[in-house]
């Protein structure tokens, strides 16, 4: 009795070939490292460049399968709609007609009425069957499955699908990328497997590179993988698993298998195999194995490694820069952190901004590295920032020009940095800037002290957002929630940072080192508004309190010095110091004020007015002398 499996519905094989990309990605996907608290931050490179400049990533065993070979011409044009429907128009009547009968007959069980019908569509002239004919040599090659010891007429039907498909006739359902596979399980060799499976993946079936693990997991637990390793796409498969995969081997199956490779005299693969082997700490294996591949990516990827180990940088920026096309981060990355650890600032901006949906090297460059003038001129050249964008969890243009506009406001260069903010934060910076512009235009203590403290408010309520590092150490990035140092191992950069960039850094740095360093900035500004007060004032005593609230559970040190000052100096108010203040009445504070001297045109006038008073009096007051007759 055949075999009766479901026959290629009218809706098309996609959805299924979805499925299986996303359970393949799922159980694939290397997994990235895990946080007991917080989400997954990605790793800065600039953070530990010496290590990320010595490693090499591991290879992608998908991506790798999907090399084994070149993809074949001419490539299969698989046309599925929206739904994975044929166009009825593009179908003839007898060969709908057909199909529709031997997929009724196939439900049906009828496998031999069923393998007549299509028969009979493929007996149709070319013209007539443009549409189904893929499809009915895939259904002849699925009913002749198990009919004959070797499979040979299943496996003709499914040659025939891919003849077809190549020859013009319309394969929307995918199928003569399908067929490949279902080849592959019917043939007699690992080694034919092998190569059915490597040109599917090729092609860019999802379906192949899985079967390929499937199959050299196989091969290595029987102990059998000298069936392929004498071909140069078994070479290059288990080339490729030992550099992508090799953990899941013991150590009694892992020597066996470079053993195996490294007995061939001519060996495919030799670059995976090089990566392998620097992957493992073995340079010298790693060097002798570099020089034995061919001349391709992966070879000059760990030629440049080799090159960075011997001090060689020049030959290793030039390997990298020869084999970034842009389809690898890690080789951007890595031209980052060389032109940073040469003090080339603005070309590793430029490679970190390639780079920034994986790497965050970016913010760091941005907010610490380059001057205001290179990175104004860095915000120049961005496209339009996007509008759904608040430049938080992402690196965008949001967020450079975010990065410039804080920093031009803790610069203090208040009219070029308000363009750069968002605007729904435009009007608090503009406030902030007012009141410390307001603070030093007046001669008047009360009117500054007053602005200052405005200023200490809206640092305080507002200052992530118009003063915040988007870095270190405020993370407004991230809204500020986490504290990135407590996830990022302390490394030393070694000799990969510049002199320059250490000076670059701490002319960059906020006033303070702390997490939320803008609570200090406006501690400070409050201090400064008490500073200015007559001491025996409430507003004297109800500044220093926001003073100590703008620190609290931050810097608790600081809290108790101005308590104490506050005890020392201030007035008796009825507070909770440093949690519940009152609003400053800086009116009230001028009654404290003490008259000064009075000015000397002031002393002049007055003692004329005496003079002429005194003299008047005089006059009025001397006695009269009658003279005498």
């Amino acid at each position: 009795m055949r075999p009766s499996p479901r026959p290629p519905s009218m809706r098309g094989a996609a959805p299924a070939v979805a499925a299986a990309f996303v359970v393949a990605a799922a159980v694939l996907t290397p997994p990235r490292p895990a946080y007991a608290c917080g989400p997954d931050f990605d790793i800065e490179l600039l953070a530990d460049r010496a290590g990320a400049l010595d490693q090499l990533e591991d290879g992608i065993f998908l991506d790798e399968a999907a090399r084994l070979m070149p993809p074949p011409a001419p490539a299969f044009v698989s046309m599925v709609g929206a739904d994975g429907t044929v166009d009825p128009a593009a179908e003839g009547a007898a060969e709908h007609a057909l199909y529709a009968l031997g997929a009724a007959e196939f439900r049906a069980d009828h496998p031999d009425a069923a393998e007549r019908a299509f028969e009979q569509l493929l007996a149709l002239p070319p013209a007539a069957r443009r549409a189904r004919s893929t499809w009915a040599a895939y259904m002849l090659g699925r009913l002749r499955t198990g009919m004959d010891a070797d499979n040979a007429g299943a496996i003709a039907a499914y040659r025939q699908v891919r003849a077809l498909a190549e020859a013009g006739f319309r394969d929307d359902g995918g199928l003569a990328l399908s067929s490949l596979g279902q080849e592959a399980r019917l043939v007699a060799t690992s080694i034919a497997a092998v190569h059915l499976y490597a040109e599917q993946a090729a092609r860019g079936h999802p379906d192949g590179g899985t079967s390929l693990l499937f199959v050299v997991r196989a091969l290595i637990e029987r102990g059998a993988e000298a069936e392929i390793v004498t071909d140069p796409v078994g070479q290059r498969l288990l080339a490729a698993y030992l550099w992508s995969r090799a953990d899941e081997l013991d150590d009694t199956q892992r020597a066996r298998l470079w053993a195996a490779l490294l007995a061939r005299p001519a060996l495919a693969g030799a670059d995976r195999l090089a990566a392998a082997a620097y992957r493992n700490g073995d340079v010298a294996l790693a060097r002798e194995l570099a020089s034995r591949a061919d001349d391709t990516p992966v070879a000059r990827r760990v030629r440049a490694k080799l090159a960075l180990r011997a001090g060689d940088t020049a030959t290793a920026e030039a390997l990298l820069v020869s084999i970034d096309d842009g389809s690898s981060p890690r080789i951007c990355g890595d031209r980052a952190v060389l032109a940073a650890g040469v003090g080339r600032f603005t070309d590793a901006m430029e490679r970190a901004w390639a780079v920034r949906a994986r790497y965050p090297d970016a913010v760091y460059l941005a907010e610490r590295v380059l001057t205001l003038d290179e990175l104004s001129a860095f915000v120049a050249t961005l496209p339009p920032p996007a509008r759904a964008s608040d430049g938080r969890w992402v690196v965008d243009t949001v967020t450079m020009r975010g990065i410039l506009g804080r920093r031009l406001m803790r610069a203090e260069r208040f009219a070029e940095a308000i363009p750069y903010l968002a605007l729904e934060h435009v009007l608090h910076a503009a406030t902030y800037a007012g009141a410390i512009e307001r603070a030093r235009a007046t001669t008047d203590d009360i009117t500054r002290a007053e602005a200052l403290y405005d200023a200490s408010r809206l640092a305080r309520r507002h200052g992530l957002e118009i003063l915040g590092t988007a870095h270190a150490p405020d993370w407004e990035t991230h809204h500020g929630d986490y504290d990135l140092s407590e996830y990022m191992a302390e490394v030393d950069p070694g000799r990969w940072l510049t002199d320059e960039e250490r000076r670059r850094v701490a002319a960059s740095a906020p006033d303070r080192g702390e997490r939320w360093h803008y609570r200090h900035v406006a501690s400070r500004l409050a201090e400064q508004a008490a500073d200015l007060l007559p001491r025996q004032s409430q507003a004297y005593a109800a500044t220093m309190c926001w003073s100590a609230r703008h620190v609290r559970h931050v810097d608790d040190e600081r809290v108790q010095d101005l308590y104490a000052r506050y005890l020392d100096e201030g007035p008796a108010v009825s507070m909770s110091f440093g949690h519940d203040c009152p609003e400053p009445a800086f009116a009230r504070a001028r009654r404290f004020i003490p008259l000064g001297p009075a000015p000397v045109w002031q002393l002049v006038l007055t003692a004329v007015v005496c003079a002429i008073g005194a003299i008047l009096l005089w006059r009025r007051m001397r006695p009269r002398v009658t003279p005498r007759p």
